[in-house]
């Protein structure tokens, strides 16, 4: 029995200890200030459309941010700034245990730049999510124009809200990811149209040809159809041979030669 209460009394006074550790490791961390902080930013490039520069001004604006206390660091506040800035995806900020400040920030990866009929543009990410174009960057990737109309509402500002449904811009998206997610077809198409009977048509970067699309009715099938030609055309070198390739028709391949 006394064993039992000493042993008791022991894990009591260990649980007392660490207890005493952690405040004391707690109120020593408490009394420090802000030292540094350390920004990073998550793209596929190297340069983007975000500055580390300008989001350390944006988080530190009042200059009141370092050499404050520890205790009155606020991560949800810098993140909730952050958030709204429209190339920022994503954002993490957390204090480390010298008091560094790291904020870890992750830009909007665009996959397309469409273009309205006033010439206008703005970008889609891989998401669905709308955002302007930035002033210093303008990565290459798919354009697409047409007969869109301003499709595009500001209170919406994501494809896959209900609005965009059965609209050309649904559509769009959805081949741009098709497109895009094959290495050949995105290394070979840099342009989707929607013309004005509403119907597809592909701009490519190698040959001086159009490619007649259609609606997105088939498109696996078309597209595979696409691979074949432009596997045949490889052999024989005419890729300026022709000046429409026709994917409309059910199962075959109609091109019209200059």
């Amino acid at each position: 029995m006394v064993k039992k209460i000493l042993s008791i009394s022991a894990v009591v006074v260990l649980i007392g200890l660490l207890l005493a550790l952690v405040g004391a490791s707690y109120m020593k961390r408490s009394n420090k200030n802000v030292n540094q902080l350390i920004v990073r930013i998550c793209r596929s490039n190297e340069n983007g459309f975000l500055k580390k520069e300008a989001i350390e001004k944006t988080i530190n604006a009042t200059d009141t941010l370092l050499n404050s206390k520890v205790t009155g660091f606020r991560e949800k506040a810098i993140e909730k700034k952050l958030s709204s800035n429209p190339f920022i995806d994503q954002v993490d900020c957390y204090i480390g245990l010298d008091g560094e400040v790291f904020v870890n920030v992750k830009e909007r990866n665009p996959v397309v730049r469409v273009y309205e009929k006033n010439n206008k543009s703005y970008y889609m990410d891989e998401n669905g999510i709308f955002f302007p174009t930035g002033n210093n960057y303008a990565p290459r990737m798919i354009i697409a124009n047409g007969y869109f109309g301003n499709l595009r509402q500001k209170d919406y500002k994501n494809i896959y809200d209900s609005v965009y449904y059965k609209t050309p811009l649904f559509d769009m998206f959805k081949l741009v990811n098709y497109i895009r997610k094959d290495a050949f077809l995105n290394a070979q198409i840099g342009q989707v149209y929607y013309n004005s009977i509403g119907e597809w048509e592909l701009v490519p970067e190698l040959g001086d040809h159009i490619i007649k699309f259609g609606s997105l009715a088939g498109m696996e099938e078309k597209f595979e159809n696409l691979r074949t030609f432009y596997q045949e055309l490889s052999l024989h070198s005419g890729w300026n041979d022709y000046q429409i390739i026709n994917l409309t028709f059910n199962n075959q391949i109609v091109c019209t030669k200059k």
